[in-house]
């Protein structure tokens, strides 16, 4: 075979090599021959069962971490020794080397052996086998009835007033009287805030409480199990779903427009309908013959489909 040559006008003859191109280029392969597209891939970062820890930043450490401060020299003491007269700088290089070979043991401090004075007293080191106790009381947040300009249909009349006073407190269905002021400032005293504040605290109190015990999860228990990247190629081997038929062939099947429910017939008549999620069989019919073809209805709006015997 051969090919015009534009610049000199000439037929040439293509080599084999040429064509092999030629015929790689029709067909959208790859020009190289000897590229191999399922060569195994590199884990680059990963190894075999092995995790490595990279650093945040590949910076190079910088010099002020291996280079004392001022500071530092002077807590060690060489820089005030070369000050020194030549006696004392001796005697205080014989203290050195005692303390460093443990001949000079500093005090130490001292400890106490008495109990702290503080304690938590709801925190039990022991689990307890009983069920845990109920939650502390929330205080009841305020109504509109407590504002000191509460809406007219708050305000009692004279009767509902005479009533709620001939009530015993059991009984009140409000401890206090809606009231109504002109300016905030008008506004008396609450003369049932220390009846209330002791309320709330003998709530508290007769509440028991516990320290919760905090979960401890793994992260890597909560990642679900993925196939290896070895399976994947050429083709996926990993099977997530099964669903099952039974002895007889399958010879169509159908997936409705949402994905979430698939339609399958078999050689002997059998019609299943399955969920596609979890591949559960939901309901089965049975055809007089040998189904040809089945197809769902593609309105995503109306479920059905066709069965042709």
């Amino acid at each position: 075979m051969s090919a015009l040559d534009k610049n000199t006008q000439e037929e040439k003859q293509l080599s084999p090599e040429e064509l092999d191109l030629i015929r790689r280029l029709y067909q959208n392969e790859n020009p190289d021959a000897g590229y191999d597209p399922y060569e195994p891939m590199v884990e680059w970062f990963t190894g075999k069962g092995k995790e490595e820890i990279m650093p945040l930043s590949a910076a190079p450490e910088p010099k002020r971490r291996w280079i004392p401060s001022k500071w530092e020299k002077q807590k060690v003491g060489y820089p005030i020794l070369r000050r020194l007269p030549t006696n004392t700088t001796m005697k205080v290089m014989k203290i050195v080397r005692a303390i460093r070979q443990g001949r000079i043991v500093p005090s130490k401090p001292k400890t106490s052996s008495t109990e702290p004075r503080f304690y938590a007293i709801w925190s039990d080191p022991t689990p307890s086998l009983h069920p845990p106790p109920l939650p502390a009381p929330k205080p009841r947040l305020p109504a509109h009835a407590e504002s000191y300009n509460p809406p007219e249909e708050y305000l009692p009349t004279d009767e509902e007033r005479k009533q709620w006073e001939a009530t015993d407190k059991e009984d009140r269905e409000r401890d206090y009287l809606p009231q109504k002021y002109s300016a905030l400032r008008l506004v008396p005293s609450y003369d049932q805030f220390i009846q209330q504040r002791f309320g709330r605290q003998l709530d508290l109190y007769l509440a028991p409480r516990i320290q919760r015990i905090k979960l401890r999860i793994d992260p890597n228990s909560l990642i679900p199990k993925l196939p290896s990247p070895s399976s994947l190629k050429p083709f996926p081997t990993y099977k997530s779903l099964d669903f099952s038929h039974g002895s007889s062939r399958v010879r169509c099947v159908s997936v409705s427009p949402d994905g979430a429910w698939v339609v399958s017939a078999s050689e002997d008549g059998t019609i299943s309908l399955w969920e596609a999620i979890v591949g559960r069989e939901v309901k089965k019919w049975t055809a007089s013959s040998k189904v040809g073809s089945i197809s769902w209805c593609p309105n995503p709006e109306s479920y059905y489909f066709a069965v042709g015997l």
